[in-house]
């Protein structure tokens, strides 16, 4: 007899989280000798009712930030607002003392625009359907003479 069971699901509880969270980071502490999870989002708000419309979504860890998500709407593309959300997530994990970010990208998302912020390619993995290729990028985050 098995002492678990597996259970596989899209809708892990709010429960199932922390204790899958809570695990990882006391194990971490452990290892590290320290713990420094924390969220990192960089909101873009509408300027009237101050609802979000988009954003970085991510985290920072042991050095390493991590963008999870990054989305900028259609009408606000190609003015430079991605690049001003993604600088401002590295000014804050700087300041967190991170020395790198980490981040994943599909050929029809962004792998040129994260080229063009510094970003180097780590790897690659072809996707189905044919023809399209998710990239690890990665990027060393140097201070500034402000930071």
């Amino acid at each position: 007899m098995e002492d678990f069971v597996l259970t596989v699901t899209d809708q892990p509880t709010d429960d199932a989280e922390t204790v899958i969270e809570g695990g990882l980071d006391r194990y971490n502490e452990i290892q590290a000798g320290r713990s420094d999870a924390r969220p990192l989002a960089v909101l873009i708000n509408d300027p009237v009712t101050n609802a979000v419309v988009g954003g970085l979504l991510g985290r920072t860890t042991l050095g390493l930030f991590f963008v999870d998500l990054i989305f900028v709407p259609d009408t606000l593309r190609g003015r430079g607002v991605g690049s001003r959300v993604l600088e401002a997530a590295e000014r804050e994990a700087l300041r967190r003392n991170c020395t790198a970010v980490a981040l994943y990208t599909i050929s029809f998302q962004a792998p040129a625009f994260y080229a063009r912020q510094g970003y180097r390619e780590l790897g690659k993995i072809e996707c189905d359907a044919p023809g399209y290729t998710r990239f690890c990028m990665t990027k060393r985050l140097i201070p500034g003479p402000t930071e």
